[in-house]
């Protein structure tokens, strides 16, 4: 007997919909399970034995065949089993699917020894993939039900054991996961989660500075400093300022950390990410990858900032596989099944100290060689480096300002940001790019006029410094937004000179 349900695979950030297969016929007895399965899936099979048995159920002595298909899509994860489960109680006359709506049911979840239906990654993308196919009704996790519930027009039902799937298919009375209104939880606020506060730093007003205007524009910014002057510090209160994602936004986030199983029972994301890896982190990690990619560290801040802090401590090749994410917002994996693109719009913010013992070129306190500062800072390569929008130096806080509580808080520089991405939205609302740090070279001219006082400031500085084409450009990025922030049409002979002011040389 030949039964049929469906469940879905990832592949990458996106969902493909999958049929489990089932056949059960006379024959010697056995339990083989085909189509491009990995170790996770195939040992399914086992998982959903001990589990029908354990509902109450026997196999028959026959021969079952379980058929993942395409066949060309590699399964991997333990979110198989349910729907392989049921498909086999199909075909066994069990279920008989008075609840399935002729197929067009999709289910998933991993199976306990005993029955029960375990959390699973990507029910949120799941959904709205099946339902651009015109699945409607869906199966999931119980704990996961919340986050299927976000998308209307559907039915989601979420399921604690085997035992309840198959009463329900029968034609059991459920109710369904009551829908979670993403407008109004988007219009009722964002997640709070005791955010630091600009106010709490003491001077290091250049800084806060350098980060209002890294913000408002999207630029990428490098602080250098000596232990304990405030670089961490201040990176870590950006998350403060970051304006509130769109529900566009909040959709794309959530979509990514349902797939990297980040969600921790939450139905949507409502807040910037910012992600902090350690300086160990491996390329794969940090970007993404695997024989079936998945997310790294940069698709997880997607939306949001990057911190990478003691940048001269990573590994040299980790830092340069930046080069193209940076350039693009999105990273590229090739693998022989297919290409896989994460998305990748990020505020990348690193820190890093002078030097190995970190007080260069403080000689009273640093031992280093003139060649060891060079190999230490060395791991940032010229082109990352030329991807940086902002350097700033955090200078050393003196005695007398520990006591001072200057400048604005973060909601005042939040205000101010958000008034800024106004102005780009404004702006670029009928480009494909939404803020200044994105402008291409192309478009300099249209969106970035000059006076003429500033295009001399700017043509005697890419003299005078041996810019790259690419510094040029991001330097009239910089002017750009500053000019934002003052709210000025044309950029003045101020704004260059105060972007040239965070372009630190390392070398």
């Amino acid at each position: 007997m030949y039964s049929k349900v469906y469940s879905a695979a990832i592949q990458g950030i996106a969902m493909e919909i999958v049929a489990v297969e089932t056949d059960v016929s006379d024959g010697l007895p056995s339990f083989e399970m085909v189509g491009l399965l990995n170790s996770e899936v195939k040992e399914a099979r086992e998982r959903v034995r001990s589990a029908i048995k354990n509902t109450g159920y026997l196999l028959p002595p026959k021969r079952i065949t379980v058929n993942l298909s395409p066949a060309d899509i590699r399964k991997e994860g333990s979110s198989f089993d349910l729907p392989i489960a049921v498909s086999i109680l199909t075909s066994l006359g069990l279920v008989n699917k008075k609840n399935g709506g002729d197929d067009k049911i999709l289910i998933a979840g991993e199976l306990s020894l005993s029955g029960e239906i375990l959390p699973m990654n990507g029910v949120l993308p799941m959904v709205l993939a099946a339902r651009e196919k015109g699945i409607r009704k869906f199966i999931v996790p119980k704990i996961n039900a919340k986050e299927g519930a976000v998308v209307d027009d559907v039915e989601i039902y979420g399921m604690s054991s085997l035992r309840d799937v198959i009463s329900f298919m029968n034609g059991s009375e459920y109710e369904k996961e009551p829908y979670v209104d993403f407008y109004t939880m988007y219009d009722n606020g964002e997640e709070k989660d005791g955010e630091l506060d600009f106010s709490d730093i003491s001077g290091q007003e250049s800084v806060k500075r350098a980060a209002k205007i890294a913000v408002a524009g999207m630029h990428h910014m490098l602080l250098i400093g000596t232990p304990g002057s405030g670089k961490s510090m201040i990176a870590k209160r950006i998350p403060g300022i970051l304006p509130k994602p769109d529900m566009e936004e909040c959709m794309e986030i959530t979509k990514i950390h349902s797939i990297a199983g980040e969600l921790k029972g939450t139905s949507i994301k409502l807040k910037r990410p910012f992600r902090s890896p350690h300086h160990s982190v491996t390329d794969k990690a940090l970007i993404g990858g695997g024989t079936n990619p998945k997310p790294g560290e940069i698709t997880l801040a997607h939306r949001g900032v990057l911190f990478l802090d003691e940048l001269a401590e990573f590994r040299r090749e980790t830092i340069d596989s930046l080069r193209q994410p940076l350039e693009t917002g999105e990273v590229i994996i090739n693998r022989l099944n297919g290409t896989y693109v994460f998305p990748a719009a990020i505020m990348l913010v690193a820190a890093t100290n002078p030097c190995k013992c970190g007080y260069y070129p403080d000689r009273n306190r640093c031992s280093c060689s003139e060649v060891q500062v060079k190999n230490y800072l060395g791991k940032i390569s010229g082109p990352i480096l030329d991807r940086i929008d902002i350097s700033v130096i955090t200078p050393t806080v003196m005695v007398d300002d520990l006591s001072k509580k200057t400048g604005e808080t973060s909601e005042e520089i939040r205000v101010a940001i958000e008034k800024v991405r106004k102005i780009q939205e404004d702006r670029f609302f009928e480009e494909k790019f939404r803020f200044n740090s994105e402008i291409p070279p192309a478009k300099l001219d249209v969106y970035c006029k000059m006076t003429d006082k500033a295009k001399n400031v700017m043509n005697r500085a890419y003299k005078a410094y041996g810019l790259s084409v690419r510094s040029y450009h991001k330097l009239i990025r910089v002017a750009r937004t500053i000019a934002d922030l003052d709210d000025a049409y044309y950029i003045e002979e101020k704004h260059i000179a105060e972007a040239l002011g965070y372009r630190t040389e390392l070398f």
